[in-house]
């Protein structure tokens, strides 16, 4: 990829994720997502989350990939303080 921009790559060679993460950004929560994002922010881990919601680990996970891409950030303290910021926790 020497010296080639983003933009001027074919889409195939995108890597899904980041696909996926930009297909995501600017929707709105889910209230799962939600709910979610709130037990996160009061310092749940995610096994702990997945006890309370009576889901596996994975679905909190998949839930939480999906909240990082909305609010465009890639980790959960990023989360928090986007979610702070906008006024969703």
């Amino acid at each position: 990829m020497s010296g080639l921009k983003q933009s001027s790559l074919p889409p195939y060679s995108v890597p899904n994720a980041l696909r996926r993460r930009l297909s995501l950004a600017g929707k709105p929560l889910t209230p799962a997502e939600l709910e979610i994002l709130r037990w996160a922010a009061d310092g749940k881990t995610v096994w702990e989350i997945s006890q309370i919601r009576a889901t596996s680990e994975a679905t909190v996970k998949f839930h939480l990939r999906n909240i990082y891409g909305k609010l465009e950030v890639s980790n959960r303290v990023q989360a928090m303080n986007e979610a702070a910021r906008q006024g969703l926790c």
